[in-house]
């Protein structure tokens, strides 16, 4: 098996299996701190809110550092040392006996992990360019896979030995994926590499962000990934609301039907990420990229449409079908941006970009579904997305189909 086989392989796994334990117990976080003797309800929700935010806040401030560094001292010892990370600080959410440790064991999660970039970028040096959208497409399906099957299997084992041993079934699947990647993946530790500046390093890893930032195109493609993001995410605390609005469902299955709303979502991904990506390796990921951001967009119109819960999910599986090429697009864009010297800090700020717009569009949206209509909010979110495709189109399309 070649190395790039190897270390997709490898990856593969990895994120499938990362994703599974990593979403095993983020649905009970609130049932958790029950446990953990806060019984005020309105704490609980203040309290899990923040915890759920803590990892993907500090993982958005150190992303790009540890990409930046991994094109340094190599890529295989960052997937290693993310992998560790999660299996030393999640194990320890198992012993935890207070909500203010929960919450420090988290922020440190999202600290010293980012295994996603790490991975992403491992796997993309050793791929031949005209497949990275391909491969990389295939990663984000594991990631996929992962998170839907992480909370069925988390809620049952809460439910049948107790919360507290799902922390450590998720620190021994991080240890089980950290021995995959030892075994499996390999590196060239002379190819591909940023020159090491001795005594320093710090200074040579925030010239390589900056060298990143400066580019102009890398620039526009992490606006148009803020665009993306922030108007998707801008749904999260929506939806709920707006499908209790329109009713046409069974009160008594409310929770159902919300999981079904999200989930309309994530199966037509599964089943077009695959042909989209070989689209963008075949037609070039900008233009990939911007045919499903604007197409997506318009998805976001008949929301206000729908008359029942179940249209509007149809409407979202239908919007899902275009918003399966976006991310396996926006990598491969990332990877033709970057040199392969420093492709870590490129995957490192765009994954810090997705991070901090899934923050910002879940606040913008809270607040703005309380301040306006949500028809106008729909508007809005297909406003954003037309940006992202417009900046694709007329600032950074042409630097990466080539």
């Amino acid at each position: 098996m070649d190395v790039a086989r190897r270390n997709f392989l490898a990856i593969f796994i990895s994120h499938w299996v990362m994703a599974v334990g990593m979403a095993a117990f983020i649905p009970f976080i609130p049932f958790f701190l029950e446990d953990l003797a806060m019984t005020d309800p309105v704490a609980r929700k203040i309290w899990s809110g923040l915890i759920i935010a803590a990892a993907p806040f500090t993982a958005c401030l150190a992303g790009p550092f540890w990409g930046a560094l991994s094109d340094r001292i190599g890529r295989k010892i960052m997937v290693l040392r993310s992998l560790l990370a999660i299996t030393v600080f999640v194990g320890l959410m198992g012993l935890v006996t207070a909500p203010w440790q929960f919450l420090v064991l988290r922020a440190l999660q999202g600290l010293f992990s980012g295994f996603v970039a790490a991975g992403n970028t491992l796997v993309s040096v050793s791929t031949p360019v005209e497949r990275q959208a391909r491969v990389l497409g295939l990663l984000q399906t594991a990631l996929l896979m992962g998170f839907a099957l992480g909370p069925l299997l988390g809620g049952g084992l809460g439910d049948l030995v107790g919360h507290r041993p799902v922390f450590l079934v998720t620190a021994s699947l991080a240890a089980l994926a950290c021995g995959l990647v030892w075994i499996l993946a390999r590196e060239d530790r002379r190819a591909d590499r940023a020159p090491r500046d001795r005594g320093r390093l710090a200074r040579s890893v925030v010239r390589d962000l900056l060298d990143r930032v400066r580019q102009p195109g890398m620039r526009y493609l992490l606006a148009s990934l803020v665009c993306f993001r922030t108007s998707l995410s801008m749904m999260i605390p929506v939806l709920p609301i707006y499908m209790v609005q329109i009713g046409g469902y069974d009160e008594a299955l409310k929770s159902t039907m919300a999981s079904f709303l999200y989930a309309a979502v994530a199966v037509p991904i599964l089943l077009f990420i695959t042909a989209w990506s070989r689209r963008a390796d075949r037609a070039g990921p900008g233009h990939t990229f911007m045919v499903c951001t604007l197409l997506s967009g318009l998805g976001f119109l008949p929301y206000g449409l729908a008359w029942t819960a179940w249209a509007l999910i149809v409407v979202r599986a239908l919007q899902g079908v275009f918003l399966a090429g976006i991310m396996p697009s926006m990598y491969a864009a990332t990877a033709r941006l970057s040199p392969a010297a420093g492709r870590g800090a490129a995957m490192g700020l765009t994954q810090s970009a997705l991070q901090f717009s899934m923050a910002l569009g879940a606040c913008l949206g809270g607040v703005l579904a309380a301040a306006m209509s949500l028809y106008l909010l729909f508007v809005i979110c297909f406003l954003l997305m037309t940006a992202a495709a417009g900046l694709a189109r007329f600032k950074w399309m042409k630097e990466v189909d080539v």
